[in-house]
């Protein structure tokens, strides 16, 4: 059972990156250490990069200290 902050962060993460451009996602992408294979070529497939930029905003978000402690 997931509890109700997570789900508040994924929320958030979702929304944030959903309404990036793609080419914020893919620098955001680029600064992660992360390649871009998943925007380039006639298989380009930018849910992938979404997904991928979402799990690594959202351990980042998990990662940092909350308001008491």
């Amino acid at each position: 059972m997931s509890h109700f902050s997570k789900d508040l962060i994924a929320d958030q993460v979702i929304d944030q990156v959903s309404n990036m451009p793609i080419a914020e996602v893919a620098q955001a992408l680029l600064k992660a250490g992360k390649g871009t294979q998943f925007l380039v070529g006639p298989l380009a497939d930018h849910d992938k990069a979404r997904d991928q930029l979402i799990d690594i905003m959202f351990e980042e978000a998990m990662e940092r200290p909350g308001p008491h402690g």
